[in-house]
């Protein structure tokens, strides 16, 4: 008889659900078996004699509740005041901490977000291109790297292809052979592998070895950030970190460290390292930097300042990490642009009531300090710079000055309320708020449209145009004036 296994947890929060019971249950575990030959359903509980299928349909009753309570609560943003009033910030005060960021770093900028847009389209980048428009040389990518390994892995198939040649007989019953061993460990290798595609490119002007992460591109790079429970991060007690993206990150850091030690071989003393990325890209790119650092490959003065683009914060406690480093915000540049979700994913104030059903599925998230202390699962870490496309992309930001805009956040002389005011900007809007709008989805939705690589790029280029030309114009009208 064959038979699946299922595992059902009552926790205490959930306390409506035992009330459509007869029995008031506080916790109760019950496995419940299903035999196909039978078609029933059995069960061997501790505490409870019950049929499964009396389980079954309360918890559907249920559910139709509690959705509809759910969606209600997330409507009206009601919380038990745990929510972080501290995130409320004025447009007025707000505006005192913005500067805009200077023409020279806006070009910088443009080349970097041209890069990690390009990094979507690997098999397109043309190195002639690349040379004669930014003076970069394409070095090597991913699918360069998975091409190897993919005929590596065919080479092996083949020795142990020809089963005649060997002399063995083929026998239908038999069921594990070297291929077959061979194939699964290719699989397994395949989980642990990352889905994320890279890029690396050489500045021989700067003596710089560009790292460029793509975002995700597919389901299986977007099944990492299911895995958001912390973990410690490098082996440090008090830093944690983002566990599917520091899983990604590991498996990236093996591919690209033997093109840091090459690079630091060839140009010693002047080597140096740029990292960047897009969405999670940006954070991997951070985590891979990170890494560098901490396992003494390079110094802290060879490693540029990582630039991100609408990437989540994956780090808890990163400041005492910066701290131990003796690095400062300056290290991490966050381009976010100003109503893009991603970024506000994982640092915006997580609701009491959801921090209690968040903490029921992991268990590892009673202790994590990020959502005791500040509710909200990772801390934002490094400079924010807030792009503000023109309105008829997308509209205003309602902490921002109206009009196209490139800005630094700038909280030095505000110790006291930075805090508040970063809060502030990723919790408005709220992403619940912006989830809640059926535009939001969809290719053409405003989730995408404020996230896509070339989203960003294109409003860095319409904000450094408009530099430009109020720079330029006045300077040729002045030259007509004089002849």
């Amino acid at each position: 008889m064959v038979q699946t296994m299922a595992f059902i947890t009552i926790p205490r929060p959930l306390s409506l659900l035992a009330s459509s019971t007869k029995d008031s249950w506080s916790s109760a575990s019950v496995h419940c078996s299903y035999s196909k030959k039978s078609s029933r359903f059995s069960t061997n509980s501790k505490g409870l004699n019950r049929d499964c299928k009396t389980i079954f349909w309360n918890v559907g009753s249920f559910r139709r509740q509690y959705l509809s309570q759910l969606t209600a609560m997330l409507m009206t943003f009601k919380d038990d005041g745990r929510d972080g009033s501290e995130a409320k910030y004025d447009p007025e005060s707000f505006s005192k901490l913005l500067f805009q960021v200077p023409i020279s770093e806006m070009k910088f900028l443009s080349k970097l977000a041209f890069l990690c847009n390009i990094a979507y389209v690997i098999l397109k980048i043309e190195g002639i291109y690349l040379r004669r428009y930014y003076g970069l040389y394409l070095i090597a990518s991913s699918l360069e790297t998975k091409t190897e390994a993919t005929s590596s892995t065919k080479a092996k198939l083949e020795e142990f292809g020809s089963e005649k040649a060997m002399g063995f007989e083929r026998k239908h019953h038999r069921i594990h052979s070297p291929k077959d061993q061979l194939l699964s460990m290719a699989a397994h290798q395949s989980f642990h592998s990352s889905p994320f595609e890279w890029i690396i490119c050489d500045d021989p002007i700067r003596h710089t070895r560009i790292f460029v992460i793509q975002g995700p591109d597919s389901l299986t790079s977007w099944w990492r950030v299911l895995f958001f429970h912390p973990t410690k991060f490098e082996g440090k007690l008090d830093v944690f970190v983002h566990r599917g993206m520091y899983e990604a990150a590991k498996v990236i850091y093996e591919k690209v460290i033997p093109h840091v030690v090459d690079f630091l071989q060839t140009h010693g003393e002047q080597a140096r390292f740029q990292f960047t990325g897009h969405s999670l890209g940006g954070s991997i790119a951070v985590l891979v930097s990170l890494m560098l650092l901490i396992r003494n490959v390079v110094r802290c003065s060879m490693v540029e300042p990582v630039v991100t683009f609408g990437s989540p914060f994956v780090l808890c406690g990163g400041r005492k990490l910066l701290d131990e480093l003796k690095l400062d915000d300056a290290q991490i540049y966050n381009v976010i642009m100003h109503r893009d979700i991603v970024p506000r994913g994982f640092s915006c104030n997580i609701p009491g009531f959801h921090i209690s059903v968040l903490k029921l599925f992991k268990r590892s998230l009673h202790s994590h300090t990020c959502l005791n202390e500040n509710k909200f699962m990772y801390s934002p870490l490094g400079n924010l710079l807030i792009l503000q496309p023109n309105a008829k992309s997308s509209p205003g930001h309602p902490l921002l000055p109206p009009g196209t805009a490139f800005y630094a956040l700038d909280t030095t002389g505000y110790k006291d309320t930075s805090n508040a005011a970063i809060n502030g900007f990723l919790n408005s809007p709220h992403p619940l708020q912006t989830l809640f709008d059926p535009k939001a989805y969809g290719d053409d939705g405003t989730v995408s449209l404020n996230h896509d690589s070339s989203s960003y790029l294109k409003a860095i280029n319409g904000v450094l145009r408009l530099h430009i030309t109020a720079t330029i114009v006045p300077k040729l009208r002045e030259k007509k004036s004089l002849l």
